[in-house]
């Protein structure tokens, strides 16, 4: 069910419990409760010292230097995520976050290192290697597409066929196994 439907008819449940008014106070201090448990306090600019896989060290001139600062706000096991691994020595942009404990996120960065996406079981990945899906290189599997295509025409190309309609006798057997 998409999410315009569940809010609509979670409206119209509410439509007979609650006024209107009842429901937009409702929903308001919902969303304030939300935004005063994880605020973004502080912005602030630095350099990229240490890469890891979940977070980076960042310096910053004439402060302490923010060590673990995170790659992405949410720090679940997501299932799906998409997330910006800055490269060593680029400038950042960090948000201080302050909730249940104070953390800092990494909001933008000048020199990128990799994107890695994740949806579902599928994971891509693009770096200074090129893009990969769920570990196959994606250009090296075209590579064997490539030569897969070319053993196709070639034996189209050295097979007579008949004008009858009669099925060619060719026998054509792919290298290039599916990216999973």
């Amino acid at each position: 069910m998409g999410v315009k439907l569940i809010v609509l008819k979670f409206k119209a449940f509410l439509k007979y419990v609650m006024s209107a008014e009842a429901l937009e106070e409702a929903i308001k201090k919902a969303i304030v409760a939300v935004i005063d448990r994880f605020e973004l306090k502080e912005v602030i600019t630095g350099t990229v010292v240490k890469v890891g896989e979940t977070t980076c060290d960042v310096e910053r001139d004439n402060a302490p230097a923010l060590y673990d600062v995170r790659l992405s706000a949410i720090d679940d096991d997501l299932q799906t995520y998409c997330v910006t691994v800055p490269a060593e020595n680029s400038s950042v942009v960090v948000g201080i976050i302050e909730g249940l404990k104070t953390e800092a996120v990494l909001l933008r960065c000048s020199e990128v290192q990799a994107f890695r996406i994740k949806i579902g079981g599928k994971t891509f990945i693009v770096d200074k290697d090129g893009a990969t899906l769920n570990g196959t290189n994606l250009a090296q599997w075209m590579n064997k597409v490539h030569t897969d295509m070319n053993t196709l025409k070639g034996l189209l190309q050295n097979s007579p066929i008949a004008g009858n309609g009669a099925v060619a006798a060719i026998v054509f057997e792919p290298q290039t196994p599916s990216v999973q």
